[in-house]
C-alpha cells in the first residue's frame, strides 16, 4: 500500500491531470505501488469505463509540468476546482497521518467519500462536505501567503 507523508501534493497533481481531461466524477483507489482512477468516459459517446494509473514517478513528472505551467501562466485561483478540492483532501489525511485506501466523489451532491487507515483505528469511512474542503483549502492558501512574504516571517507579523 503507497504511504505518502504528503497526500495533498499527489492528490492535486491527480487532480490537475483529471481536469485536464474533462473528468468530474471518478472513484480513485489506492494500489500497493499506484493510484487507479476509475471513471466514465468523459467523451462521446460516453459507453466506456476509463482506468487511469498514476505511479508515484509519474506523479513526480505531473508535477513538474504543474509547476512550470503555474509560472508560465498566472490563471484565477479557485479553491473549487478539481486540484483543490483534491489537495485539501489530501491536506486533511495528512493532518490525521492516515493512509488512503479509496476516494470517490460520485457518492452525493457536495461531498466526498474517503476511506482510510490509521494506525491506531484501523479503517475509517468520512464523508466530507465541500464546505469544509473549501475551508481547508482557504487555510492553506493563507499559510502559504503568510510563508511566501518573508518580510512578515521576521517582523512576526504571522
Amino acid at each position: 500500500m503507497i504511504y505518502l507523508p504528503n497526500y495533498a501534493g499527489a492528490l492535486r497533481c491527480i487532480g490537475q491531470s483529471l481536469e485536464s481531461r474533462n473528468i468530474d466524477v471518478f472513484e480513485l483507489i489506492v494500489t500497493d505501488d499506484e493510484f487507479v482512477v476509475q471513471c466514465p468516459d468523459p467523451d462521446p459517446p460516453y459507453t466506456k469505463l476509463l482506468k487511469l494509473h498514476y505511479s508515484l514517478d509519474t506523479i513526480t513528472i505531473l508535477d513538474r509540468e504543474g509547476q512550470a505551467k503555474r509560472r508560465r501562466v498566472k490563471s484565477e485561483f479557485r479553491f473549487d476546482s478539481l486540484p483543490e478540492i483534491l489537495r485539501a483532501a489530501g491536506k486533511y489525511l495528512d493532518s490525521k497521518r492516515a493512509q488512503l485506501r479509496q476516494l470517490n466523489n460520485c457518492v452525493s451532491e457536495g461531498e466526498i467519500e474517503l476511506e482510510y487507515q490509521i494506525r491506531s483505528r484501523g479503517m475509517q469511512s468520512e464523508r466530507l462536505n465541500l464546505s469544509l474542503i473549501r475551508k481547508i483549502a482557504v487555510n492553506m492558501y493563507k499559510q502559504r501567503s503568510r510563508i511566501s512574504n518573508p518580510i512578515e516571517i521576521l517582523t512576526h507579523r504571522l
